[in-house]
């Protein structure tokens, strides 16, 4: 057995002040970029090292001395690498209670040396499930014995001093160069709860992997957030978390800030939202070549949404969709900023402009705008597989997020449903799915082929008055289109033939709505007697 095990043995910590001296450290990780000059500095400090594996010939390499865990134990590292430190000699020595006689008793017994430092790099689940690797490698990548001595030592702050990723080598190397290989308490207390933020989140990742189905059992794993300069309020607190075991999507998480001043909690929900419309009426429309679609929000709800086939007209008909609620908002495009994009800008206020990219020339140009934001995102994802989180109190709300486009239409009426406005259709569901219920839309389609949101009623605590009192108010304000020719959309079915009414009033001829309701016959009898087409989904869009 090495002297240095006999020594720690002999001469046992019965020290019963909160400062402690490293003697001993294992080490074992995966990453090992920046810990020479931690090994460097602990064997400078006379600090003793037991490593194993890959580790230990990254330390011999470095020319440090340093003591095999299989010497320790009297075990070679078995079944291909899975079972190295799991043995009683090496958790004794962490979890050993240096102010308990019994259990300095025991060490000496069965001779296990005190371990003061634990410095673990867990295998790297969540990049080899990220990059698509077999079920095999994946399972493999789950670490055992590291998420063991993690737990151990962290269990054992009072003693031990636990590194439980990269992330805290420079923390490490901090304490080791000002306190000369000394903790306190505190010092010690703030690794151990770093230590369980780790294998907490490790642990939420490997069961994500496997709780594809995701029935009564969610894990949420926040690290590393942004504080925001308050919430939705100046009185109120908030953070900015990036989900970790999202799938695909994310875009926002995704975003590259290029300008501007940091972004507002009120900011990241209208951004959010923008992404979504823009990136959901891109992919809701298939007959228009070389297509970008431009969203405009204004708290949360789009208030311009068009799809053409050139990006100024696009930007330009979404501008018009309510030209006084685009004030101040949240502008996203499908396709490149040009230079010809930003001189639009130049008398214009908005909060936030989205694009996959910006031209060099743009850039310089909404420079001189200091407080905008320029957010870079991939904005032709499609959203897939994301989930949205929502607290109430004491609980929480999960539910997928509302995707997909709806393809399904039933003709409900004698009047036929012109086919050429089945994609308006669809464009029109796409808009109004991302209102606030009670949500009508009305969408039309210019004689070029463009789509473009002409009229939104939201939020409203009955739809008859988003139609009456918004949609339609809305809508009149646009010189040269046609009501009749247009595409009147619910989110969520009519109860009562009076919404049917009130739109016949003003021409609308073509409807469409899930259905659904015990007054159907009512609604499909009103449009009979009115002329008008009508269309169910059968798949309602609420959204509060």
């Amino acid at each position: 057995m090495p002297n240095f095990f006999i020594f720690a043995i002999l001469e046992p910590n019965f020290r019963m002040d909160t400062q402690k001296q490293i003697k001993t450290a294992l080490v074992s990780v995966y990453h090992k970029d920046g810990l020479d000059e931690i090994l460097k500095k602990l064997n400078e400090l006379g600090v003793q090292l037991l490593s194993t594996g890959g580790t230990k010939s990254f330390i011999e390499e470095l020319g440090l001395p340093v003591n095999a865990v299989e010497d320790l134990t009297g075990y070679p590292s078995i079944l291909g690498g899975r079972v190295k430190t799991l043995h009683p000699k090496v958790f004794g020595g962490i979890l050993s209670r240096r102010d308990n006689e019994s259990d300095i008793k025991q060490l000496s017994d069965f001779e296990i040396p005190e371990i003061d430092l634990v410095i673990v790099d867990l295998y790297p689940f969540e990049a080899t499930v990220a990059c698509g690797a077999s079920e095999q490698d994946i399972i493999e990548k789950i670490d055992i014995g590291g998420i063991s001595l993690i737990r151990a030592a962290a269990k054992n702050y009072k003693d031990v001093i636990i590194v439980p990723s990269k992330g805290q080598y420079a923390d490490l190397l901090t304490l080791l160069m000002e306190k000369k290989g000394e903790s306190t308490i505190e010092d010690r207390k703030a690794f151990a709860a770093a230590a369980f933020a780790v294998s907490s989140h490790y642990d939420s990742a490997i069961f994500g992997y496997f709780n594809s189905d995701n029935k009564g059992a969610e894990r949420i794993s926040l690290n590393e957030g942004d504080v925001l300069r308050y919430g939705e309020n100046p009185h109120q607190m908030a953070t900015f978390y990036k989900l970790n075991n999202v799938k695909q999507g994310a875009a926002l998480a995704k975003a590259r800030i290029l300008q501007g001043k940091a972004l507002s909690y009120n900011n990241l929900l209208d951004a959010d939202a923008a992404w979504k419309v823009a990136s959901d009426a891109y992919h809701s429309v298939e007959n228009i070549d070389n297509k970008v679609a431009v969203s405009v929000i204004k708290h949360l709800n789009p208030c311009g949404l068009a799809v053409t086939s050139n990006i100024m007209h696009s930007l330009e008909l979404a501008w018009a969709g309510d030209p006084i609620s685009a004030y101040g908002g949240i502008v996203c495009f499908t396709q490149k900023v040009t230079a010809e994009v930003a001189v639009w800008f130049g008398s214009r206020f908005v909060e936030i402009i989205i694009a996959p990219e910006f031209s060099p020339e743009a850039i310089e140009i909404l420079s001189k705008k200091k407080n905008l934001r320029l957010l870079e995102i991939p904005v032709k994802d499609s959203i897939t597989g994301e989930k949205l989180y929502r607290s109430i109190s004491g609980g929480m709300l999960v539910q997928d997020e509302d995707e997909g486009i709806d393809n399904d239409f039933k003709l409900v009426t004698k009047k036929q449903f012109d086919d050429t406005k089945l994609s308006l259709a669809k464009f029109g569901i796409t808009a109004c799915k991302h209102l606030k219920s009670n949500a009508i839309a009305l969408v039309t389609e210019n004689s070029d082929g463009s789509f473009w949101l002409t009229g939104a009623g939201m939020g409203q605590p009955n739809r008859l008055d988003s139609l009456r009192h918004l949609t339609i108010p809305r809508f009149q304000l646009k010189e040269g289109i046609d009501i009749a020719e247009s595409v009147l959309i619910s989110d969520a079915f009519f109860p009562f033939r009076d919404s049917i009414e009130a739109a016949n009033e003003y021409g609308v001829k073509y409807i469409v709505e899930p259905g659904g309701s015990i007054r159907d016959e009512e609604v499909i009898n009103a449009c009979d007697e009115f002329g008008i087409a009508m269309l169910f989904t059968g798949k309602r869009h609420f959204k509060h």
